[in-house]
C-alpha cells in the first residue's frame, strides 16, 4: 500500500508552458503527437504548422518538432509533430494484447472498405455478400452458384480482417462456386 496522498489529478499538463512555482511536484503527462513530414529544414522544439509540401514554418503553428531530436529534420523526413498543450480535444491510449483483436482506427476502416468495395465492383459477388459471410464467419470465396472464377490477393484478406477484426489463416487465391 502506498502512503502517497497525493491526488491522482494532475496540475502538470495546466501549466506546462508557463513558468511554475516552488509547490510542484513530479507528474507525468500526456502530449499528441502526429507523424508528418517535413516541408523545408527544421530544428528541434521549432513551433511549426502546416504548410504547401507538408509541415514548416508557419504565422499558425499548431505545434512544435519533437524537442528531442539531436539534429535538424530535413525537407521530407518524417518526424513527431507535438501538439501544443491544452489544444487537443479527445485522448486516449490505445494498447495491445494478443488475446484481443487490434483496435482499428475509423481511417484505416474507411480505406479497407473502398478499397474492397472498388474490387467487388462488378457485382459477382457484391460487397454486401462477401461482408455478411466474413461477419458470419462463412467461406468468403466458395459461392453456390456461378460466379466469375477470379484471383483473391492477399489485400482482399488484409482489408476484410480491418474491417471485420477476425483473422483469415484460410486464404484461397480465387473465388469459385461451390460445384
Amino acid at each position: 500500500m502506498s502512503n502517497d496522498k497525493r491526488s491522482v489529478s494532475t496540475d502538470a499538463l495546466e501549466t506546462l508552458g508557463t513558468i511554475i512555482d516552488s509547490s510542484a511536484e513530479r507528474d507525468a503527462i500526456h502530449l499528441a503527437v502526429e507523424p508528418v513530414v517535413a516541408a523545408e529544414k527544421l530544428y528541434p522544439g521549432q513551433d511549426v504548422g502546416f504548410v504547401v509540401g507538408g509541415v514548416g514554418k508557419t504565422s499558425s503553428p499548431l505545434g512544435i518538432v519533437d524537442p528531442f531530436l539531436k539534429a535538424p529534420v530535413q525537407p521530407g523526413e518524417v518526424f513527431w509533430l507535438v501538439v501544443y498543450p491544452r489544444q487537443i480535444t479527445s485522448l486516449r491510449h490505445v494498447w495491445s494484447h494478443p488475446a484481443f483483436p487490434e483496435a482499428v482506427d475509423a481511417k484505416s476502416k474507411k480505406i479497407a472498405e473502398a478499397w474492397l468495395r472498388q474490387f467487388l465492383a462488378d457485382g459477382s459477388p457484391s460487397y454486401d455478400e462477401i461482408m455478411e459471410r466474413a461477419r458470419g464467419g462463412t467461406n468468403v470465396t466458395n459461392f453456390g452458384y456461378q460466379i466469375e472464377y477470379r484471383e483473391v490477393p492477399n489485400d482482399f484478406y488484409d482489408h476484410l480482417e480491418t474491417l471485420t477484426g477476425r483473422k483469415f489463416t484460410d486464404r484461397p487465391s480465387y473465388f469459385h462456386c461451390a460445384c
